[in-house]
Parts: structure tokens; sequence; C-alpha cells
């Protein structure tokens, strides 16, 4: 893997890869690094930038270099940098982990992170969403081609913005995994409405038991629910 230092900042005018294309961004020509856990740390991280949704240029930091690949989508008001006490979770020898900073066309950035991994040769790609980003894993994963192998939401919505996961599931032929608190209200109704609607029959739902987490926040509580789900179908 290329990699690009990042203990300082540049800027940079270069054009970003071609809406469509499946060529892994260049992280020469990468922009400033905007992540601030990212400038935090010394030494060398892969960082790339390429073309998402809405003119949004993706930034995406990818740790490990197993053959599984996972995208790691944020929840709204965050960026890349709420999945870094997470990322560490997914061993490198099993896992290519890119978390990506989602702007307006999220469905979109996650597609193209997919486009990304697989450009790196990856043949199993998993989505993993928290919130927003749990709209946008699964409204994507009902476009993307071929199908990922599975997808993962903590606490996503029925809809945010133009991500409609909803209207996604309905069709869906994906496995697909779906986490939210009990008395994280809404966010436990639509995980439910979703879960009934879901077309593919390889799914799961946990409402944890008068748990009020949100998001990321029910990591810790559903990560090993999570690896055995990516293990039965990625690995």
């Amino acid at each position: 893997m290329t990699a690009l230092t990042v203990s300082g900042c540049s800027s940079g005018g270069s054009k970003p890869a071609a809406s469509g294309s499946t060529a892994p961004a260049t992280p020469s020509a990468s922009p400033s690094v905007e992540a601030i856990c990212l400038l935090d740390t010394p030494g060398e991280k892969q960082v790339t930038h390429f073309e998402g949704g809405n003119d949004h240029l993706v930034e995406a930091y990818t740790t490990g270099d197993g053959p599984v690949g996972v995208v790691l989508a944020h929840q709204v008001g965050a960026d890349l940098c709420q999945w870094s006490g997470i990322w560490t979770d997914f061993p490198a020898k099993d896992y290519t982990v890119m978390a990506i900073t989602m702007g307006g066309g999220i469905d979109t950035d996650v597609s193209k992170a997919v486009e990304q991994l697989r450009a790196r040769g990856l043949k199993k790609i998993v989505l993993i969403g928290a919130s927003m980003g749990g709209s946008a894993v699964l409204a994507a994963a009902g476009e993307v081609t071929p199908p990922v192998q599975a997808v993962v939401s903590l606490s996503g919505p029925a809809a945010y913005g133009v991500a409609d996961a909803f209207s996604a599931v309905k069709k869906f032929q994906v496995p697909v995994a779906y986490f939210a608190g009990e008395q994280d209200t809404q966010f436990a109704t639509d995980a439910q409405k979703m879960y009934d609607a879901t077309a593919e029959t390889d799914k799961t739902i946990d409402i944890l038991k008068d748990d009020g987490d949100h998001g990321v926040a029910l990591w810790p509580q559903v990560k090993d629910q999570v690896f055995a789900f990516i293990t039965k179908h990625a690995q």
C-alpha cells in the first residue's frame, strides 16, 4: 500500500479521480489532511482522497492489510475520527479498514469507498455505519454491484438526507444486521421497521433492552455479535 505522511499539512490543487473511476486515489496528489486524530499522531498514515457524492471530496484513512475490506461510516456532525477507538479492534492481518469522512451524498460516498477497496484487490467487503452512517451503508448496499458481503447498522434511521435506507432494504440481497438501544426510541423503531421490511432472509436484529446508547456508543455491547456476523459472511 502507498502511504501519505500526515505529520504536517500541505495544500493540494490536484484534480480528484473522475467519478465512477475505480482507480485508487493517489496519496501524493491528496489535499491537506483534515482529520485531527490523524494529524495528532506522528508517522505515516494511509490517507487518500477521492470524489464522492455531490462533488464532495471524501477523505479516507485505511489501516490493515487483511483480505476483508471494511468501510466505516460516521454519525452526523462527526468525521472518520469517530471510529479511531474502534478500527484498532480489527486485526490488521484479517481486515483492511477504511474509515471515511462523508459529505452531502453519503450513500455515494460509501459506494465510492467500496470501489476504492475493490481497486486494491479486495473481494470481500463489509459496510458498518452508525446513525447517519447506518442509513448511508444500507442505501449504498442496495446499489453496489456486485453486492457486498454484509452490512451492519448501528442506530441507523430509515432515511437520512438523500440516503433512503428503507427503500433500499425492501429489495435487499445482502445479509444485514441491525442494532439499536431500546431507549433510543426513534432509532429502535426504525431498526425494527427496516428489519421487518428487509427482503433478504439472512438478517438479524438486536434491540438492546433498557439501553439508550446511540450509534458508535453501542459498539462495546455489540462488538462480539458484529464480528460473529462478519465472520459468518466474509471469512
